[in-house]
């Protein structure tokens, strides 16, 4: 079940994660299948070089002082690296932006001042009728909402909607689209 990319992303989870690689006769056996399913196994062969690799920065020095100092400066280049990455990835995940419809809604539901919304029109059944100057705005914050973007909507503003909910315990939002947009869509063939 599942793409031939769902299948090569399973295998290489296991190719990675696995203390002992399988040996060379199920590793052709592994990349005949992948091959069956219509994989490509560059993913696999970039995937081996890099195991490679960092199994000859971890290899123990016993070939002399040339190989220590080799050994030292690939293992501090290859922690470096990591080092660069981690701190990629964490800027990547730490960093709660809110997305513009996120910012947008904090802001009406919150009942705060922001340019974004001040000119926003806000009608309520409950207030007399008046002109729009005399209309006096509700005070309190709301607890439900319904956002709905006329076009493509996509995952990434849903789930910042969903991460927004989380920090907000008691509010309920429903998100919806009229066009729902994925990766697979953006990739030009």
């Amino acid at each position: 079940a599942g793409t031939p990319e769902d299948k090569m992303r399973l295998f290489l989870i296991y190719y990675i994660t696995s203390a002992q690689p399988p040996s060379e006769t199920d590793l052709d056996q592994y990349k005949k299948a992948l091959e069956d399913a219509g994989c490509s196994l560059a993913p696999l062969n970039y995937i081996k070089q890099w195991k490679a690799f960092a199994k000859m920065a971890a290899a123990p020095a016993n070939y002399g002082i040339g190989a220590t100092k080799s050994k030292g400066l690939l293992s501090r280049v290859m922690n470096t690296g990591s080092q660069f990455v981690m701190e990629g990835v964490k800027n990547l995940v730490l960093k709660q932006q809110n997305l513009p419809v996120t910012r947008v809604l904090d802001s009406l539901m919150e009942m705060k001042s922001n340019p974004e919304t001040d000119d926003y029109r806000y009608f309520d059944p409950k207030m007399l009728r008046g002109n729009d100057s005399s209309i006096p705005r509700n005070k309190n914050p709301f607890q439900e909402a319904i956002v709905f973007v006329v076009g493509g909507g996509n995952y990434i503003e849903y789930q910042n909607l969903v991460d927004y909910i989380k920090t907000k315990q008691a509010k309920h939002i429903l998100y919806g689209c009229t066009e729902l947009f994925n990766a697979a869509q953006f990739v030009k063939q």
